[in-house]
């Protein structure tokens, strides 16, 4: 799957003006969207976590085992009342998706008997994390939670944080050495965390189990919108290259001045910022700033 999905370029264009130009064939629009998603992490892959943000959104699947902070949302076949189904078939009707719990061997109407409703169509969830996710800058006292590559661990080690003076001794916020050792790292993650205790989740547990899912859409939603905007620019190039409508081509040249001013620092989007692994330094930032009194 991929970041966007069809249903999201509705927020800018009508379905059925969508289908006419792609001539109703939906590789044309799945090799957009890898495009169009391609093109805007270029911009951003050196100061931002593409690997969290950039997370596909999947069709939620009664088969599959998904770790937090997966993104999922329900969609089914229309359902049809001369069809059988098995349980855990899933089927979309009257706008809602239903999930078989109860195996329909005669076919005939639909009956809430038989399933459950696990959502408006396209209805988007994520599952939960079990602890907050680490920060290598947090301050964690003894005893608290994080969620770390699939582990919750336990700070077995206070935090100990920069004193504005020592800080000043660095110069520069690229320098400062980081205030907690990640939970995996080889040589002192243990010390400082811990074992950890493994992530499980079960395959077929209901996005409506709001025991382990969260209701609604954790992607960055400006991004989405500038990437469904650089997506319907390239759709629009396949049938008229040297005749793109304005509105497509200055929808995509404000995609890509944000994008730019993002990446420079002029506009700080709602992105995880990369976290480094085992001692490599974010690649960004600017001088520790003096406190003067008088």
């Amino acid at each position: 799957m991929a970041y966007i999905i069809p249903s999201d370029l509705a927020r800018t264009i009508q379905t059925e003006n969508l289908q006419q130009i792609i001539g109703n064939d939906p590789s044309v629009l799945s090799g957009a969207i890898l495009a169009g998603e391609a093109e805007a992490k270029s911009y951003l892959t050196q100061k931002y976590d593409l690997t969290d943000e950039f997370k596909d959104l999947n069709l939620w699947n009664p088969d599959v085992v998904y770790n937090a902070g997966d993104r999922v949302y329900v969609n089914g076949p229309l359902f049809s009342i001369s069809s059988t189904y098995v349980q855990d078939d899933v089927v979309s009707y009257n706008g809602r998706v239903y999930r078989c719990m109860h195996a329909v061997t005669t076919p005939g109407p639909f009956d809430l008997y038989y399933w459950n409703d696990i959502g408006s169509l396209n209805q988007i969830y994520n599952v939960k994390f079990p602890a907050p996710v680490f920060q290598y800058n947090g301050l964690y006292n003894i005893g608290d939670e994080v969620f770390w590559y699939g582990y919750t661990y336990q700070a077995k080690v206070q935090t100990s944080a920069l004193s504005h003076d020592v800080a000043l001794q660095y110069r520069v916020v690229a320098n400062l050495p980081y205030l907690n050792v990640a939970p995996n790292d080889p040589q002192n993650g243990f010390a400082h965390w811990g074992t950890g205790a493994p992530f499980i989740f079960s395959a077929g547990t209901l996005p409506t189990d709001f025991n382990h899912y969260n209701v609604g859409d954790t992607r960055d939603q400006q991004m989405v919108l500038y990437i469904i905007d650089i997506i319907l620019y390239h759709v629009h190039s396949r049938i008229a290259p040297r005749n793109i409508p304005d509105l497509r081509v200055k929808r995509y040249d404000d995609a890509i001045k944000w994008l730019r001013m993002a990446a420079n620092g002029d506009v700080t989007p709602a992105l995880p910022k990369i976290q480094p692994h085992q001692g490599n330094r974010i690649r960004f930032g600017g001088n520790i700033k003096q406190i003067n009194t008088y």
